[in-house]
């Protein structure tokens, strides 16, 4: 597909951190701590204090972390990689990354073609005058990784995790939400008229009559209004369930005549499939109804702006102007467009980010590196074996499922074991555009080409990116190399740092997999409940004293952190830092001193240093489901006697917690 930010997909992913990156060296810096505040007072003031005193939040953003440091870090080592595959490329892979970044840093090229990358689409689209030439034309579209009208992919088979179906999905619409559309109010009516101003000037940008601007516009805004009125919200596509309802593709021909997705389904090569999921019926019997009723006029004007509007980012300047002036400037917020190096990289991650991946993992993460920090990880899940043998919470039967679900859990560490073959692929360093539809083909094609196979599992997230995650569906755990640096991981450092980074992230995310999202599915992918009303009774009686910890925590003022809406992740805050702990314990030989322990717990605190301002604190004290980087330190520490005895801390002072929670120890 053509690589745009409003695609839906089906994702079960909980995912521990947005990104970020860290200064050098083996450990907190003396100066990012603040002696002058106890540990049993304040630890989050006490190891962080001074990173926070000295650190400015750059401007346009609402925080900064260390985490947006680190993926700040990771970014500017994949510029330098592209920048020598450019140069002088060692290998196929490089040369394929090389050419791509070089096409897309030439502007002067870009800015020479115009809108020239979209002549031959348009004359598709020209050529199409009878109603029935639609369907066929909007399956070829789809076939060159543009996806119009609906989405039409591969995901997983909800009912065997292993294997692949087609999916299609609604889609079809300029703006990222149906209530855009549907909302009556000022504001909104004022977003579509910015929305039809944006149709009108790609329509212009690609040719289309000045005289004919306004009746095309309306025409494209008539068909999204009414895709829209029968399409579902945001918070019903969250349920993957919304989308899964296989069904014969002889039926879903009989259901929408008009789109003949039969015929579409060759176009797109699979001539053997036999049956789709598609759950979205409204949506897709009123786009049926369209397509048989509007004249073939308004869909020629429909398709030419989707057309534009999806090749826009990178074309020349006008286009990218346009897009930024809805998307990015109006929509989110971003007065100035990313630099440009920026933009062609994200652009290049969603074309080829494996062979990205690839590279970048050669060239950061040592196998020995990586060796090291899959041993810490291995040893949180073997505390997470030991802690559910002895848990009271677990009943009989929960704690054999729960064994069961541990012994088939995946650790990944670094990269995917499988590895795409670009063979065939090919791009010029002259023609930014045609790499961009090139590159969307072909990953079109090899996705479509899973469908109904057991298929390697693939990452939803690259190797590149900073980022740790369970994977619900797959009960699969992944660490990318990206991750593998200071403040999370030292390679060859001390172990109790990376225990109390690393290990914790390990341990938060495994923690899902038994908890109420991950209850709900076994061991062998199926969905069940495999807890009892007794285990989930214990649990409960157990966790309620968190809440109410969590709901006696001043964030800004009188307003406080909300135990209820935090409290899944609040779980895993302190699961993690137990499973961590006990990991360090036993790779120490069961035996931990108090330096060890401390530097444990300097480096769990070190991970959350983040300055707020106070619009984006409120805001996330209001829709969080975190709590603020202060409470995910303290709140979890003053539940651990360990803590209190590295250093020292006694009964009635604000880090030890008078009703202290256990979960996993």
């Amino acid at each position: 597909m053509v690589f745009s930010p409003h695609r839906v997909r089906l994702v079960l992913v909980l995912t521990a951190i947005c990104a970020g990156a860290a200064l050098a060296g083996d450990g907190p810096a003396p100066e990012d701590l603040d002696p002058r505040t106890p540990a049993c007072q304040d630890f989050y003031q006490h190891a962080n204090g001074g990173w926070l005193a000295r650190t400015a939040i750059p401007a346009g953003r609402g925080s900064w972390s260390r985490f947006d440091e680190l993926n700040q870090r990771a970014l500017e080592q994949q510029r330098a990689l592209l920048d020598a595959a450019a140069a002088s490329p060692a290998d196929d892979t490089e040369r394929l990354l090389g050419d791509f970044w070089a096409s897309g840093l030439d502007e002067a090229a870009i800015e020479a073609a115009g809108a020239q990358p979209l002549a031959p689409l348009l004359a598709r689209i020209d050529r199409a005058g009878r109603p029935r030439d639609l369907p066929a034309l909007i399956a070829d579209l789809h076939a060159r990784g543009i996806p119009v009208l609906f989405n039409f992919g591969a995901d997983i088979d909800l009912r065997d995790f292993g294997r692949r179906i087609a999916y299609a999905t609604q889609a079809g619409l300029g703006l990222p939400d149906r209530d855009y559309y549907l909302r009556d109010d000022e504001d909104a009516r004022a977003l579509l008229g910015r929305y039809r101003a944006h149709i009108e000037r790609l329509l212009a940008l690609t040719g289309t009559p000045t005289g004919e601007l306004s009746t095309r516009s309306a025409q494209v805004l008539e068909i999204e209004m009414r895709l829209a009125a029968a399409s579902l919200g945001l918070v019903e596509l969250r349920d993957p369930y919304h989308a899964y309802r296989p069904t014969p593709l002889r039926e879903l021909d009989r259901r929408y005549p008009a789109l003949r997705l039969a015929d579409f389904a060759r176009a797109q090569g699979l001539r053997q499939l036999d049956s789709v999921s598609l759950a979205h019926e409204r949506f897709f019997q009123a786009a049926n109804t369209l397509l048989a009723t509007l004249p073939t006029a308004h869909w020629q004007a429909y398709l030419r702006f989707h057309v534009a509007n999806a090749l826009a980012p990178h074309l020349s300047q006008p286009f990218r102007d346009a897009h930024h002036a809805l998307y990015g400037e109006l929509l989110a917020g971003q007065p100035e467009p990313a630099p440009r190096w920026r933009q062609v990289l994200a652009t290049l991650d969603a074309a080829v980010g494996d062979a990205l991946g690839r590279k970048y993992v050669e060239r950061h993460l040592p196998e020995a590196a990586r060796a090291e920090a899959e041993a810490v990880v291995i040893g949180v899940r073997d505390a997470l074996a030991r802690a559910i043998d002895t848990v009271d919470w677990l009943g009989d039967e929960a704690r054999t499922a729960a064994r069961e679900k541990l012994a088939t859990l995946r650790v990944e560490v670094g990269a995917p074991t499988h590895v795409h073959d670009h063979a065939g692929l090919r791009f010029d360093r002259r023609d930014y555009a045609a790499n961009v539809l090139a590159a969307a083909q072909w990953r079109h094609a090899r996705e479509l080409a899973g469908i109904g196979r057991q298929v390697p599992l693939q990452w939803r997230v690259p190797p590149h990116t900073p980022d740790i995650a369970y994977d619900l569906a797959l009960n699969r755990l992944t660490v990318t190399a990206a991750l593998l640096q200071p403040p999370v991981f030292h390679a060859g450092g001390e172990t109790a740092l990376n225990h109390g980074a690393l290990g914790t992230l390990a341990g938060q995310q495994l923690t899902h997999a038994f908890d109420a999202k991950g209850r709900t599915i076994d061991g062998s992918g199926r969905f069940r409940d495999w807890w009892s009303a007794e285990d989930a009774q214990r649990f409960e009686a157990r966790v309620a004293p968190l809440v109410a910890q969590y709901d006696g925590y001043l964030a800004l003022g009188p307003v406080r952190v909300n135990g209820r809406v935090t409290r899944d992740e609040n779980i895993a805050d302190l699961g993690g830092v137990e499973l961590a702990l006990s990991a360090l314990r036993a790779a120490s030989g069961d035996t931990l001193d108090a330096r060890q322990a401390q530097r444990f717990f300097l480096g769990y605190a070190t991970l959350w240093q983040r300055k707020y301002t106070e619009e984006e604190l409120r805001l996330r004290l209001a829709t969080g489901v975190h709590a603020p980087a202060r409470f995910r330190v303290n709140g979890p520490l003053a539940n651990l006697p360990a803590f209190a005895e590295a250093f020292g801390c006694r009964a009635g002072q604000p880090m030890v917690n008078r009703a202290a929670v256990a979960l996993w120890r």
